[in-house]
Order: structure tokens, then sequence, then C-alpha cells
């Protein structure tokens, strides 16, 4: 059976951390392919100004074009309204035929067992993430060892080298004008510029 990751997430934009993360996945978990799943409305995220879905899924596919193991799903947008996890890995999992891995952000790991079905989450779903750099990460390392235990939950944490880079940030620069040169990849910047993102 094929070894699958979804990675969710809003990507606004996707940014090198997102990328090397994906490709340190794919390579320490012999994965078969890793899928970028671009949120459509996060239900943690209901109020937030977001890109439009399809500047965002042009970012990622620029992004992912140089390895063909990375791929996009316009699954959550598509399907529309408020997505949850299970749900759809559940869904998933029937559309690829394959052991789904989820790769989510170190502070997600935290508070997956409050998710909607947080708990069959962690007793169905092998999960992949990724210390947080600059910041205390013993909560999170407390909360995998809990989570191992009481639920035989599977939980990858990648060696990767710390990448201090986020969405936020390189929003951030764009507003003030600044310079996003090596967070995204060059041809993520030119469509950002050209089509002047994160600007208000």
């Amino acid at each position: 059976m094929k070894k699958i990751a979804i990675f969710g997430g809003t990507f606004d934009p996707i940014h090198i951390a997102h990328i090397a993360l994906a490709k340190t996945a794919l390579n320490e978990l012999g994965l078969d392919k890793l899928i970028f799943m671009p949120n459509s409305v996060s239900p943690f995220k209901l109020d937030a100004n977001i890109t439009s879905a399809e500047h965002r899924c042009n970012m990622i596919e620029l992004a992912i074009a140089s390895d063909e193991r990375l791929e996009m799903t316009r699954y959550e947008i598509e399907k529309q309204g408020i997505s949850y996890t299970y749900d759809t890995l559940n869904e998933l999992t029937a559309i690829y035929d394959a052991r789904l891995y989820f790769v989510l952000g170190f502070d997600s790991v935290v508070a997956i067992d409050s998710w909607y079905r947080g708990e069959s989450i962690l007793k169905e779903f092998p999960l992949i993430t990724a210390l947080r750099p600059g910041v205390d990460n013993s909560l999170g390392t407390k909360k995998i060892a809990e989570y191992r235990k009481t639920y035989n939950a599977e939980i990858h944490i990648l060696h990767m080298p710390p990448i201090d880079c986020s969405s936020s940030q390189i929003r951030e620069l764009c507003r003030n004008g600044g310079s996003i040169t090596g967070l995204v990849s060059e041809n993520v910047e030119e469509y950002i510029i050209k089509n002047g993102l994160y600007k208000d």
C-alpha cells in the first residue's frame, strides 16, 4: 500500500519552511508522495482575512513544480464550507487507497486532542511534525509522549534544521515594502509582486 502524506494549511503564502518540511518527510519516512491541501475555511480562522484560494493554489503549484513527488489537491477548496480534519482524512483515504499520514505544525500537535474527533485522528492516522525554531518546545514534546501512551499514537518528529520563516512574517514584509527574497521560492516571489499581494 502506498504511503502518502497530506499537508493541510492556509499556505498564505507557501514558503521555504513548508517545502523543506515536505521534502524531509518524503525522505525520512520513505513516502511515495506528499500532497499539499490548502484550506477553504479553517474552523480556527473564520474571521481571518485570507488571500483568495486561486492565488494560494497558484503559488503552491509554482513552489512544488520542480519535485514530482509533491502534489496539490483542491479537495477542501472545492468542497467548500468548514472542513474538519478527521472527515477529510477518511474521505481522502478512500480516494487515494493509501496509508495516509497527516502533516501539521508543532503548535497544532499540542492542541489536536481538542479538535473535532481529535482522539480518533491520534488513534487512526500517523502524524508528522517538526520542532519550531526559537521557542520552547517542551510542552509539545510532553504532549506527544502523552498521546503515544494514551492513544498509542504514531507521531514522527522530523530531523531538520530549524528554518525561521512564517507566512505572517512574509505578509508583514510585503505590507511594509520589505524584501522576501530567500523566504519563498523565486517564482512565488515573482507571483506575489506581479499580483500585488499582501499590500494592505
